[in-house]
């Protein structure tokens, strides 16, 4: 059985000649660029690379960013929970309460109103003095002194007088009452000034404040 196929004219035997020809030359293309990303991949990590020190000082230079970056952000982050001004008042009144209480375990009574604090660090000429009791007297956080008075038969009265600065009002900060009473478990290493602190000289209080 014959099969007769159809006759193509001329023109249209061009067009389908220039279509496979146009075929091609994409499929070339297509062949020639996956052949670039090949070789483009290929040489993207070369294993010399690892024997030549510049790429290790670059990896270390990256890590470093990264540290320095991490420990940014960690400092960020412990800087918000640092304690409040209130919460240092806080802090601040107890260890004061708590060094009163060490300097009337070694006097015999608070310091006198004359004297205040300063004999917390001062040599106030009592006999059994065994300070200093603090390392050093400063205001409280809002840069406002801390008040006290000496009152008989009690406590004294300590306290800083808050974010206002004025004493008697809501925001005044108070010690534990249970910090004036250290108790005498800290005096067995109680050591004299004198030899706590070698080489520095225990100033005495103004003789005024003596009388």
């Amino acid at each position: 059985m014959a099969i007769n196929l159809p006759i193509l004219d001329s023109e249209t035997a061009r067009a389908l000649g220039e279509k496979h020809r146009m075929r091609h030359r994409a499929l070339e293309r297509i062949h020639k660029q996956y052949e670039r990303s090949r070789q483009d991949m290929q040489g993207a990590f070369d294993p010399s690379v690892l024997r030549n020190p510049t790429f290790y000082f670059g990896v270390m230079f990256v890590l470093a960013l990264i540290g320095m970056l991490l420990f940014g952000a960690a400092d960020r982050s412990v800087s918000r929970k640092r304690e409040s001004r209130v919460q240092r008042a806080m802090r601040h009144v107890d260890v004061l309460a708590e060094a009163l209480g060490r300097y009337r375990f070694h006097v015999g009574h608070y310091p006198s109103a004359t004297q205040g604090l300063a004999a917390l660090v001062r040599d106030p000429g009592e006999e059994q003095w065994d300070g200093p009791y603090i390392s050093h007297l400063r205001g409280d956080p809002w840069e406002t002194p801390f008040i006290y008075e000496p009152r008989e038969g009690a406590s004294p009265l300590l306290l800083s007088a808050g974010p206002d600065g004025k004493s008697g009002t809501p925001d005044d900060i108070h010690p534990d009452p249970e910090r004036f009473d250290p108790g005498t478990e800290w005096t067995n290493g109680w050591v004299s000034a004198y030899k706590r602190l070698p080489g520095v000289t225990v100033l005495q209080s103004d003789p005024q404040q003596q009388q």
